[in-house]
Formats: structure tokens, C-alpha cells, sequence
């Protein structure tokens, strides 16, 4: 389901609520100029109407009017404007020439006055009338009941009213566009403070930022405050939480340092003949042999919890560190470590790479994995990182004896070990598992093609 940004539903609901206004000001304006427009044909036939009444006059005892009108239109065909008197019966006593178009009479019946039109229609024409009985008293003292009319086509109107529409809708689209543009500009402006906001945090969250940086107005300035807030808390509680973790460690480490020392200093004294029978010293050997072990477990646990709390995969701050310096340096020390053996460790790195973490996450991880891999090299190791899409490739390999594919998935469990004469207590696999299920990676082992195991990493950027 697609998230409208609120930009867009801004943008949205300011166009509908402009689209809307404007509709109902195109219906308004229409009707209002509709009703003038009706109130202006009412007076003009109403004027209409008294001067023809100016024009009636008495002629032997009958109501006369001119053959031709002092108003143009009533003389013309096809005008759009007719003129009738009628007597009360309905029978015709005069008509204007331009009302020769119609066969028939106009109905008497119905309502006509002066203050309203009255619409009709006369042989499929709609026509508005304005019309009054006067009672006229002749030369001879007698009177008589008349009906004047005045008629219009309402197709006149019609054409008034659809070419003022016309306009009036040609005039609210372009002002109602133009508004909308206003509008988007209007809202980039105001938004912009939350834009650059959202920048921040997001340069925060890939690692290229350690704060919100900039000034924003007062609405916002609690939402960045509140995320600085939290990246100092995180950082302090961070470096808290090393400081502990190594005050522990250093801790531990003295009376295990003392624990070996006596332990050497018994295994010298066994040999320079401080001895006190075969027996004896057959069990005291075995008593420091086994405390040897167990200082050394100790030893390999407390730098696991120790690498192991240190992760940062997870936090709010991130970093991002590139790969290539950082397997240098792993390569340059392993060169140093297993200069006896004389091994060729290789290193193909992406110079663009990067972790999406800190530096001891890095160095954890492909550090426990090369030293692994010379461990059971034969003559080759290989380091390799790439970056596809939005995912870094690690992958060390080595011309070792290789790993079974039934016991591959032993040898990512735990504390689990295929060979107990290799040093260690297989914990340093359990810290690079740890590792990449925080960063939401994935770990794999086949068979490399040097002939000997290949560790294969993804994690996502």
C-alpha cells in the first residue's frame, strides 16, 4: 500500500478544496448572472411594453396602432422580440411585423404582469413575456379590456448566458492552475525546513552524520533536539558500556596472568628435578594441564562477551567504514603471524566498498575468518569484497583440506569444533555469527575453488 508523503496530501487537498470553491463559484457566478440577465430583459420589455402603449391610440372607436414601431426590432423578422394586443377574448387586434413567424396567438390565459416574465413556449420556441390588461376608454365613452404583450426568444438568454459560462469557466481553470502552481511552490517553501530535517536524520541513519545539524523553525525544533538528545545518550551510554566491559576485562586478566605464571613456574620446577615420585607427578601434571585448558577457556570467553557487547549493529548512529584499509592491515598482521609457513594471502577488494558499521565490527569478522582460513591453509588464502546492489560480499577462502557438506552447518554452531588439535575454543565463528545476524547479513560455506573451504558474506547496506 503506497505512503503519501505529506507534501503530496497537502498538495492534494488544497487542489480539491481550490477545485471545489471554484466550482461552486462557477455555479454561483452562472446563476447570478443568469438572474440579472432575466432582470434585465424583464426591464427592457417592460420599457418595451409602455411604449407601445405610448403608441396606442383612439380611431373611430377602436384601438389603433402604427404599422411600424419606433423600436427596430419589432419590424424585423428573426429579431427575437414580437409584440401583441389582444382584446379579452383573445382575438387579435394588433401585431408587430417581426411576429409574423408565428402562426398562432399567444395563450390569454396565462399569468402574465409587468413584474415578472412568464415563460411559454409558441411553436417550440421558448420565449419570456411581459404583459398587462389595460382598460382603454374610447371617443364614444365606451370601454374596452386589452392585453398588450411583449415576447422575447429565451434563445437570446440562452446564447448570453453559455458564452458568458464560457468564459467564466476559461477564466477559473486558468486561475484555479495557477493557483495550484502558487500552491506547490508555496508548500516546497514552507516544507522546507522538514525536508532538510528529514535529510539530516537520514544522513544520520547511513552513517555520514553524527547529529541534526542546522536551524529549523519552532514546530520542529523539538523533534531535532530530541534526536540529538538521543545520539549523545547513545554515544555516552556506548562508550559507558566499553569502559565497563574493558575495566572487566583488565580485571580478569590479572589474576589469570598470576594463574598461569604459578602454573609455569610448577611445570619448571618439575623439570630442573623437584619431584616427589612417578606417580606424583604424572597427577600434578595432568592438574596443570587441565587448569591450563581451563585458564585458556576462560581466557577465549571473556574476549568473546567482550567482542561480542561491543557489536553496534542495530543502534540508532551508524557508520560506515570502508573495507579496503581495513583487510589491508588484517593481511599485513596474518603475513606476520604465519611468516613460518610462508603463505600467500591475497586480498581483491572493491575500492568503492564499504561496511555499514564500525571499524572493530570489520575487523572482527574477517579478522576471525582469515585467521581461520590460514589456520587450515595449505599454501593460499584469498580475501575477497564486492559490492552488489545494496549488499557487500565478503569472502575468504583457502586450499585447506575443505569442510564436509554434512558438517558445514556443525561449524557455524557455537562453541563447535570438527578438529580439536586447532587452536582455540571455537568461539571466534560464534563472534562473526553474532556479528552478522545483527547486521542482518547471511553466512554460508561451500567449496572454494582453491579446493579448500570458502566463507561466503552478505550484508545488507
Amino acid at each position: 500500500m503506497r505512503v503519501w508523503s505529506l507534501k503530496q496530501r497537502m498538495t492534494l487537498i488544497s487542489a480539491i478544496v481550490i477545485l471545489v470553491a471554484f466550482s461552486f463559484i462557477y455555479i454561483i457566478t452562472k446563476s447570478a448572472y443568469s438572474i440579472a440577465s432575466k432582470a434585465r430583459i424583464q426591464e427592457s420589455l417592460v420599457g418595451q411594453i409602455y411604449g407601445l402603449m405610448a403608441d396606442a391610440h383612439d380611431r373611430d372607436a377602436q384601438l389603433f396602432l402604427p404599422k411600424k414601431m419606433r423600436n427596430d426590432r419589432l419590424n424585423h423578422l428573426n429579431s427575437g422580440l414580437v409584440a401583441y394586443v389582444l382584446d379579452v377574448d383573445g382575438d387579435l387586434i394588433w401585431r408587430s411585423h417581426s411576429s409574423d413567424n408565428f402562426s398562432v396567438l399567444p395563450e390569454v390565459s396565462l399569468p402574465y404582469s409587468l413584474k415578472k416574465l412568464t415563460s411559454s413556449v409558441m411553436e417550440r420556441q421558448a420565449m419570456f413575456w411581459v404583459g398587462d390588461i389595460i382598460i382603454w376608454e374610447h371617443e364614444n365613452g365606451m370601454e374596452g379590456e386589452y392585453l398588450f404583450l411583449i415576447g422575447e426568444t429565451q434563445s437570446l438568454l440562452n446564447a448570453s448566458v453559455n458564452a458568458f459560462k464560457k468564459q467564466v469557466f476559461i477564466w477559473l481553470s486558468i486561475s484555479a492552475v495557477f493557483l495550484i502552481v502558487v500552491l506547490v511552490y508555496a508548500l516546497n517553501v514552507s516544507l522546507r525546513p522538514l525536508n532538510t530535517a528529514k535529510s539530516q536524520i537520514e544522513l544520520v541513519g547511513c552513517g555520514d552524520a553524527d547529529k541534526v545539524t542546522g536551524e529549523f523553525p519552532a514546530e520542529l525544533l523539538p523533534l531535532t533536539s530530541s534526536i540529538n538528545q538521543l545520539l549523545d545518550s547513545e554515544a555516552r551510554q556506548k562508550a559507558r558500556y566499553r569502559d565497563t566491559l574493558g575495566n572487566l576485562a583488565h580485571s580478569l586478566k590479572t589474576p589469570l596472568a598470576i594463574i598461569k605464571s604459578e602454573l609455569n613456574q610448577a611445570t619448571k620446577q618439575e623439570q630442573t628435578g623437584e619431584v616427589r615420585g612417578t606417580k606424583a607427578l604424572i597427577a600434578e601434571r595432568d592438574q596443570r594441564e587441565q587448569l591450563q585448558k581451563q585458564v585458556e577457556r576462560i581466557d577465549d570467553i571473556v574476549r568473546y562477551q567482550l567482542n561480542r557487547s561491543v557489536v553496534t549493529a542495530g543502534q540508532a548512529l551508524k557508520r560506515k567504514t570502508l573495507v579496503e584499509p581495513e583487510i589491508k592491515k588484517i593481511v599485513e598482521a596474518l603475513n606476520k603471524v604465519h611468516a613460518s609457513r610462508q603463505l600467500n594471502i591475497e586480498y581483491h577488494i572493491d575500492s568503492h566498498c564499504y561496511f555499514p558499521g564500525e571499524i572493530g565490527d570489520l575487523m572482527e569478522v574477517v579478522g576471525n575468518l582469515s585467521d581461520n582460513a590460514c589456520k587450515w591453509a595449505k599454501s593460499q588464502v584469498i580475501i575477497s569484497a564486492s559490492q552488489q546492489s545494496d549488499v557487500l560480499v565478503l569472502e575468504v577462502e583457502d586450499d585447506g583440506v575443505g569442510i564436509p557438506e554434512a558438517k558445514r552447518s556443525l561449524i557455524l554452531d557455537r562453541g563447535k569444533r570438527l578438529d580439536q588439535k586447532a587452536e582455540g575454543q571455537g568461539l571466534g565463528l560464534s563472534i562473526v555469527m553474532d556479528i552478522i545476524k545483527n547486521y542482518c547479513g547471511d553466512i554460508s560455506i561451500k567449496e572454494s575453488s582453491l579446493g579448500g573451504t570458502e566463507f561466503l558474506l552478505k550484508i545488507p547496506l
